[in-house]
């Protein structure tokens, strides 16, 4: 099989093209042909040295769609299948385990032509997705579900603020939102995200990089946010916590600007303000998401595809942070 493997931590380049044998199946496991990959920062981090355990070489690479070709249960082989991103979560629904662990690093990842995984981790593509947008979901799907539906107790009618538009997370967040009822407002320091999420029915969009962007957004809303999901942190959280409303639940699932350098502790208790953490989600998750993709005929939204042979290329992409929605490798040519 061909693969993307990462042969030490660098710029894209050290994302080599080779030939791998093919994946042979543990008890228990199926075989994918994967037609589609998706790219997560994760893959960025990982180059970078900024991940923890980094074991190399590796075949990068969470998200992936293609078709079974064996399986333990015979009735799989033929089927569309996206695979979940994560494996080993334990018994407690609330937190992961130890033992938990995503697709590509250590484990093979996606950023090939063919991968081995545990049947437990296929799920049927909705009918209403091609591979592209099947691999397009599974680390940021099932990780904005449980932003916002486990821990940011989404309720129908509420507004819900979601920074950063045009990331994988943010931009499914805005989707499964708006179909389970909600409003949404955005934040980016893009006028063409933002223009781009109006039309995808956005009832407030503001750059976070003007000063008062709190209040214009409001304005634009009519009213302040009660659910907030945040992927940054930073010292804008300060301004999460002044744009939120009373007992506003803020949903943090990334840190891309690390942490404040200083946080407004008397508003947060002032104004009764919920902290809460998350990182991806289970099994029941991920399929409660894909049901609600199939239901709404939720569309994810993919910014360009890429052939394997060309993921240097898309890697760099993705490190600007330039794209809206998601960055797919088409791993059949």
């Amino acid at each position: 099989m061909r693969a993307m493997r990462l042969e030490k931590q660098g710029p894209p380049e050290e994302l080599k093209l080779i030939e791998l044998p093919d994946p042979v199946p543990a008890p228990g496991e199926a075989v994918v042909r994967l037609h589609a990959c998706g790219l997560n920062h994760r893959d960025v981090w990982i180059r970078q040295g900024l991940y923890a355990k980094i074991q190399l070489p590796c075949v990068l690479g969470s998200d992936g769609a293609g078709v079974v070709e064996s399986a333990p249960e015979k009735s799989w082989v033929g089927k569309r299948a996206v695979i979940i991103p994560c494996y080993g979560w334990g018994p407690d629904p609330r937190v992961q385990s130890r033992d938990f662990f995503i697709l590509g690093m250590p484990r093979q990842g996606t950023m090939a032509t063919s991968i081995a995984i545990p049947q437990t981790m296929l799920c049927e593509v909705p009918e209403n997705l091609s591979f592209n947008e099947a691999a397009a979901l599974p680390v940021c799907g099932v990780t904005a579900w449980r932003a916002l539906v486990t821990k940011g107790d989404l309720r129908k009618d509420e507004h819900v603020l979601v920074t950063g538009i045009g990331g994988g997370v943010a931009t499914l967040a805005m989707l499964f939102a708006k179909a389970l009822g909600a409003r949404v407002s955005v934040t980016s320091s893009s006028e063409a995200k933002l223009a781009k999420a109006r039309t995808m029915g956005a009832i407030a969009a503001v750059s976070y990089k003007e000063k008062g962007w709190e209040k214009e957004l409001v304005t634009q809303a009519g009213s302040p946010p009660s659910l907030i999901i945040d992927g940054a942190g930073g010292d804008g959280l300060n301004n999460l916590i002044g744009a939120a409303a009373g007992a506003a639940r803020i949903v943090l699932y990334g840190a891309t600007r690390m942490s404040p350098s200083k946080l407004d502790m008397a508003k947060i208790f002032f104004k009764q303000i919920d902290l809460r953490g998350t990182t991806m989600g289970t099994d029941d998750e991920f399929r409660a998401m894909l049901q609600l993709v199939a239901r709404a005929r939720i569309q994810p939204v993919i910014d360009r595809v890429f052939p394997l042979s060309e993921a240097v290329e898309a890697n760099r992409l993705l490190e600007q942070s330039a794209q809206m929605g998601k960055i797919i490798l088409d791993c059949t040519s």
